[in-house]
């Protein structure tokens, strides 16, 4: 379940704490702006897994978690790095039984997130 608090904008991403370490909130839209424009490609990559691409799935979806952890969307950061984990430990069911979740998670963050960046432009 994705967590907001009454001071965030976007509910999944813990914007206080993104203002804190970007100090400028120009800055941090366009962070997240980049976000929302490259994560999907990492999700189409996602999506595609196939076993025997296993560690271009570790890179991808490592990818994913840093730049979820980097714009403060933290659940989509541990859902990828619980994923990151498995992979490395070569736990394809894990993998299978999990990825949808991120896949869909990631996309309710991404949809949100384009409505509150389309409303400040």
């Amino acid at each position: 379940m994705i967590v907001m608090t009454s001071e965030t904008p976007v509910e999944g991403i813990d914007y206080q704490a993104g203002l804190a370490q970007y100090q400028l909130e120009r800055v941090y839209h366009r962070i997240l702006t980049s976000y929302a424009r490259s994560v999907p490609d990492l999700l189409n990559k996602l999506a595609a897994f196939v076993p025997e691409e296993l560690q271009d799935y570790i890179t991808t979806v490592h990818g994913l978690k840093g730049a979820s952890y980097g714009v403060q969307a933290n659940h989509i950061g541990d859902l990828a790095r619980d994923l990151e984990l498995a992979g490395k430990q070569g736990d394809l069911n894990f993998i299978r039984e999990h990825n949808q979740h991120l896949l869909d998670e990631t996309n309710t963050l991404l949809n949100r997130l384009r409505v509150y960046l389309d409303s400040e432009t």
